[in-house]
């Protein structure tokens, strides 16, 4: 008995023995990693095997606005199934960035989504990586960051309870019986005002969208007339700069202007008396004038004709190089003496009217080579679809 009892204490010295270098040698580790900084528990330490953890899987970095209760070693999820681990969360130009090891095949186009949800009501929570509405033709490779606009969040159960209990607790319950009065009274005998309202709100909406394309060119043009006033705003800043002293100017000067405005009255106060009084006259001597400017405008095609005749008579100005030369005048005249042509200048209306017209023809001399008898042509005013001479008024 007492052999077996000294072979039993032999062995749990040794079994104890072992148990004590374990110890030592899982103290010494733990002071090791300890002291290298690098020791963030025991959930930080890399595990082997599983989605995302061989050689060949691709590395995705996520920027999020907020890693939750995320961990390090986090599942990796796309459509529910699992790709992947989260190797590392770190802080990188102040925004918290994921490492996501993910195995490779997956098929997720380079602006795919990111959000941290949670994986069961205990707490624990996982990365999901899904593909947007509108998804890019490129592929999501090795190397690649999910930016900070494609990363969110799914609220979390503390979340969820925390804003039942700011409602249910003084979150403004109480006041829905007080907004429910309110709304009673204001509707309460008021319905045909309701109803025409909502009848003008339509008509106004209605209207609004018809002029929607002139609303868009008013902001247009409004868009571009203050690009205009960007582009000068140098000279803006000249004007308000030098503005100022001239407003002073004219502060000084304002006893001159209200002088100057005085006498402008004073002006036309005796204006306005002198036309008064002549008015009568001024308007018949504007009747008058009417006469001569009709008769003027009748004219008008032939005054530049004539004078070139008036200065000149009874040559034409035009003609006037070609008549004197030097100290003498060319001039050709053709003289009528026939008895006919002196019978309508000298005789004509007298009683010996006719009698040398009467005496030419006695001579033998044809009528019909002859000038017209004044006695016998028509009165122009009498001339059939006459008058041909228009008289003036």
């Amino acid at each position: 008995m007492s052999r077996m009892r000294k072979e039993q204490q032999v062995g749990m010295s040794r079994r104890f023995s072992k148990i004590a270098r374990r110890a030592s040698a899982l103290a010494v580790s733990a002071v090791v990693l300890t002291s290298c900084g690098n020791w963030k528990g025991i959930a930080n330490v890399p595990l082997p095997g599983g989605p995302g953890t061989g050689g060949d899987a691709m590395t995705i970095y996520v920027q999020i606005p907020d890693t939750l209760a995320l961990n390090v070693n986090s599942r990796v999820r796309v459509a529910d199934v699992f790709v992947g681990t989260v190797r590392a969360i770190e802080l990188k130009n102040w925004v918290a960035t994921l490492t996501l090891g993910i195995q490779p095949g997956i098929d997720l186009p380079s602006n795919a989504l990111a959000r941290i949800g949670q994986t069961s009501l205990l707490g624990s929570q996982h990365v999901e990586l899904e593909a947007p509405p509108d998804p890019s033709p490129q592929q999501l490779r090795d190397g690649d960051m999910i930016p900070l606009k494609n990363a969110s969040a799914f609220p979390t159960t503390e979340r969820v309870l925390a804003s039942i209990a700011t409602l249910l607790i003084g979150g403004g319950i109480p006041n829905l019986e007080v907004i429910q009065t309110e709304v009673n009274s204001l509707l309460t005998g008021r319905a045909e005002q309701i109803r025409d309202f909502l009848g003008r709100l339509d008509v106004f909406t209605d209207e609004l969208n018809q002029q929607r394309q002139d609303l868009t060119r008013a902001i247009d043009s409004t868009n571009r007339l203050l690009n205009i006033v960007v582009d000068r705003n140098d000279t803006l800043d000249r004007v308000l700069t030098e503005f100022p002293p001239l407003i002073e100017h004219f502060a000084e000067t304002r006893e001159l202007f209200a002088d100057a405005v005085v006498a402008l009255g004073r002006i036309s106060t005796s204006a306005d008396e002198t036309l008064s009084a002549a008015d009568a006259d001024l308007r018949a001597n504007l009747n008058n004038l009417q006469r001569p400017l009709k008769q003027l405008a009748k004219a008008s095609p032939y005054l530049t004709g004539a004078l070139k005749l008036m200065l000149t008579i009874p040559f034409n100005i035009d003609t006037v190089p070609n008549l004197i030369r030097g100290d003498y005048i060319n001039v050709s005249a053709t003289i009528d003496l026939t008895l006919s042509m002196i019978d309508n200048a000298i005789l004509t209306g007298t009683g010996l009217s006719g009698s040398l017209r009467a005496l030419e023809q006695a001579w033998g001399r044809d009528p019909a080579t002859m000038i017209p008898d004044v006695r016998f042509t028509p009165n122009p005013h009498d001339a059939p679809n006459g008058p041909l001479v228009e008289r003036g008024e």
